[in-house]
């Protein structure tokens, strides 16, 4: 641990390693800096539809650059029953 290596060259004291790993852990620029320290998985669910339309999932992707057509973000669509996707152009997020 390259912090530990640095202190310990100009400090000392009782339980120095300990304070330091405690520090790393709990420190937030280091977090965002590294991102997590393991990666967490959540459940996966069954969805059970039993006919088209009955569930639907749905995302905005972008900013793109802006196409001839005026158009920045892409809505995409899939429904669940028939795994279909679906992406259509749009100029903002807004409704």
């Amino acid at each position: 641990m390259k912090t530990l290596t640095k202190i310990r060259d100009r400090f000392y004291w009782d339980r120095l390693r300990a304070d330091i790993e405690k520090w790393r852990r709990e420190c937030y620029a280091c977090g965002a800096r590294k991102g997590p320290q393991k990666r967490t998985k959540g459940r996966l669910q069954r969805y059970n539809v039993r006919k088209p339309f009955e569930r639907m999932a749905l995302d905005i992707l972008g900013p793109s650059p802006v196409t001839t057509k005026g158009n920045r973000y892409v809505l995409v669509l899939m429904d669940y029953f028939t795994k279909c996707p679906e992406a259509i152009p749009i100029p903002d997020q807004g409704v």
